[in-house]
Order: C-alpha cells, then sequence, then structure tokens
C-alpha cells in the first residue's frame, strides 16, 4: 500500500492506493486557505491508523502551488519517513491533476502581474512552466485549444481571467497513479524539494535607525 499527499492546492488530499488492484483503499479531503498544517493531521491520523501497518512507502506532490501547503506535504512525508522507515519519492503535482485527459494544460498565477502555463502530456509535464504576461496567455493557449487540449487552473481568478480555462486540481489518487503509470526513475527522493513557479520572495527587515 502507497499513502500519497497532495498538499499543493487549497484543496488537499490523502489516498491509501493498492498497487496490486490500481485502486485506492481509502481517502480523504480537506479545503483550507492557509492552514494545511492545521487540517491534515486528523484525517492522517485516522489513515495511517487503519492502513499504517500495511504501508510500503509515501509519495507527495512538490507543487507548484501554495508555497506553504506544498512546505506541509514535504514536512508530514519527510515526518513519516523517519518515525516508520518508509521510503519517500515525490512529484510534479502538474502531472496530477483530477481530471479524465491525460493530456492538457494547467494555468497558475504566478504573482507580480505574470502567469505560468504548463503543458502536459500523457501526464508528463513538457519542459518547464512558461512565466509570461497576463496578455500573452491567450496567445500562447490558442494553437493548443486548436488541438483541442483542455485547460485547467486551481484558482478562480485565473478562471475568472481565461474563460477558456475550467476549475480543476490535482490529487493524491492520481499522484498515486502517476508514480506507477511512469515508474520510479523519474521521482525525486530524499531530500525532496519543493517545485516552485518562482523563486520565493522574502521581504528583509528594515534595518533600525
Amino acid at each position: 500500500m502507497i499513502l500519497a499527499l497532495e498538499t499543493s492546492t487549497r484543496r488537499a488530499s490523502l489516498a491509501i492506493y493498492d498497487p496490486s488492484t490500481s485502486s485506492v483503499i481509502e481517502s480523504a479531503a480537506f479545503v483550507t486557505e492557509r492552514a494545511h498544517n492545521t487540517a491534515i493531521f486528523s484525517p492522517l491520523e485516522k489513515l495511517m491508523e487503519l492502513h499504517g501497518a500495511s504501508l510500503t512507502g509515501v509519495l507527495v506532490g512538490l507543487g507548484p502551488g501554495s508555497y506553504g501547503g506544498v512546505r506541509v506535504g514535504i514536512a508530514v512525508a519527510n515526518g513519516l519517513a523517519v518515525a516508520t522507515g518508509l521510503p519517500v519519492a515525490g512529484g510534479s503535482s502538474l502531472e496530477a491533476w483530477d481530471v479524465e485527459e491525460a493530456s492538457y494544460l494547467v494555468v497558475s498565477d504566478a504573482r507580480r502581474g505574470s502567469y505560468s502555463v504548463a503543458l502536459v502530456r500523457d501526464r508528463m509535464l513538457c519542459g518547464e512552466f512558461v512565466l509570461m504576461a497576463e496578455d500573452a496567455v491567450p496567445r500562447y493557449l490558442a494553437p493548443f485549444l486548436a488541438e483541442g487540449l483542455p485547460v485547467y487552473s486551481s484558482e478562480e481568478k485565473v478562471i475568472e481571467s481565461f474563460p477558456e480555462s475550467s476549475l480543476a486540481g490535482p490529487s493524491a489518487e492520481r499522484l498515486a497513479e502517476n508514480f506507477l503509470r511512469h515508474g520510479e526513475a523519474i521521482w525525486q527522493r530524499d531530500p525532496l524539494e519543493p517545485i516552485y513557479l518562482r523563486a520565493p520572495y522574502i521581504t528583509q527587515p528594515k534595518a533600525r535607525q
């Protein structure tokens, strides 16, 4: 059994996945804006009580997404690895979008007046996500829309700005499915590193006069 954690968006999820039957044994989900660290432990404790003895590994989504959410997921995965001795691995949350299509685009608000667009084909990210100004997004999407690829975002603000996109997000179940679909070689191992749309912006404290 595999425990999968996906916390990169406001809707986080956990799943116990059975590779032998390619099915979810049990799952849980919760929605928070900035408090994944307070909401994740109750469902996690329940899943560990029921299935902890059967686990063979832990998977976690590395983002990109919520800075705090991604780091909470990684911290929980690393903590479980230390406490239980289970191997831990992480992969791109963009490849785990909870949609029927295996090929799609994801648009995200990259802040500072820019957006990111990621192209996923057959559940694998094609190159790096691209950062661009808002007015460049429709032009960039146009040939992919003509090809018939759907466009998704986990942010309602993005949906309002680009009506060709639909609301969706990654899930723990898709994360586990993708891990088994493409094999273990493409996944990060310890130490796990978050995937950011851009380097975190850190405000330096003002010097005292």
